[in-house]
């Protein structure tokens, strides 16, 4: 790898890791943010007369009533509780000549996902460091690792599996022009996910000034009842 190549890589490295902190801000900020305007929200309700409240109850059961998920208002939808995984089915994973075979862009980078995860998973599976005789503790932190490398390999997140690869000491490659283009690529879809959460109906409330708040709940009440609040 020359100099020039392993400068930008440091570089662009940097960068993502701090894209990813911001993201990690941004999740914890957002939870913060839903449960105090869920609080607002429910007092804003219990100013109300009864028949409002009555009516108001009447218009979100309704079918078709016009719910406001995660996803429409800008932001990812994820499910209180992980799906199980598989351990046999991850462990088993193996590079095999057919992967090989078309050396397109993206296959390349199923390939080396596919190999990151593999190296992983073969210091992180539960099964394994089990097996292996390893306290409870350090089984609860690996399986940790073992998940949040899951979920990377589930959404093509090279630059989470290098990461953690490098905090494991798996022996790694050196980075080439193609590790780069992917670290770019996990930058922009982390940009991405950070511009949703933004623009959250309750993160706009939580960041924004007492106009804003107002206009956010506002928006929220038109939106979920086709109400308009009397203090709004």
């Amino acid at each position: 790898m020359s100099k020039q190549l392993k400068l930008k890589f440091k570089k662009i490295l940097k960068k993502a890791d701090f894209m990813n902190a911001d993201l990690e801000y941004h999740q914890e900020m957002s939870s913060e943010a839903k449960n105090l305007f869920n609080e607002e929200v429910q007092s804003l309700i219990g100013e109300l007369s009864d028949e409002d409240q009555e009516a108001l109850n009447q218009k979100r059961d309704e079918p078709g009533a016009p719910l406001i998920s995660e996803s429409e208002e800008g932001g990812p939808s994820q499910d209180p509780e992980e799906p199980p995984i598989s351990y046999t089915d991850c462990t088993s994973l193996v590079v095999t000549d057919t992967d090989i075979e078309e050396e397109s862009p993206r296959k390349t980078k199923s390939i080396e996902l596919k190999k990151l995860f593999r190296k992983i998973a073969e210091q992180s599976h539960p099964d394994k460091v089990r097996a292996d005789g390893f306290s409870e503790k350090e089984v609860t932190r690996l399986e940790r690792v073992f998940k949040k490398a899951h979920r990377a390999y589930e959404n093509e997140n090279w630059y989470v599996l290098y990461s953690i690869a490098v905090d494991l000491d798996i022996p790694l490659e050196a980075p080439s022009d193609a590790s780069i283009e992917w670290l770019e690529e996990d930058i922009n879809k982390t940009m991405h996910q950070i511009n949703m959460i933004k623009n959250l109906v309750a993160v706009v409330w939580f960041t924004g000034n007492d106009q804003v708040r107002k206009e956010a709940l506002r928006y929220y009440f038109l939106q979920i009842y086709n109400f308009t609040h009397p203090t709004l």
